[in-house]
């Protein structure tokens, strides 16, 4: 993993490489470049692997399926927000058939060649997550 940061700018840009998983390393990157509140501008990629889940229902809070895929797969975007060191991503993967899969980014996906990532750190905003009724859904909050 390769992190190049442009002080001025406040962005990070992050290299992965061969065999690295993506949320385990944006968490590293989080917590190594201490970026407590950022915007994940924008990622791409290959994977071998992907894990990711979608919403199922429209009940509240909505049922979930996690789904693994196998690669080859095409990094089309990612994006999300960081919000107390912990990045919520979400993905966007074209595969071997020509279809678009998508979700919540999971634990496992596993850079194939490369993956490039752009984050903008919020230094004026701390944000976090709480739970705001029974369901335990965290939405975002200034700290």
């Amino acid at each position: 993993m390769e992190i190049l940061e442009d002080k001025e700018a406040g962005i990070v840009i992050v290299g992965l490489r061969r065999g690295e998983k993506i949320l385990e390393s944006l968490q590293e990157v989080a917590r190594v470049a201490d970026i407590h509140s950022g915007v994940v501008m924008s990622g791409i990629g290959s994977v071998t692997r992907a894990r990711i889940h979608t919403i199922m229902t429209n009940n509240y809070p909505p049922g979930d399926e996690f789904i693994e895929l196998e690669g080859p797969l095409e990094v089309v975007q990612f994006g999300g927000i960081i919000a107390n060191y912990e990045p919520h991503i979400h993905i966007s993967l074209w595969d071997s058939q020509k279809q678009y899969q998508g979700g919540h980014l999971e634990d496992g996906c596993e850079v194939l060649a490369l993956s490039e990532i752009s984050i903008k750190r919020l230094p004026g905003l701390r944000l976090t997550r709480r739970a705001i009724d029974e369901s335990g859904i965290k939405h975002l909050a200034a700290e």
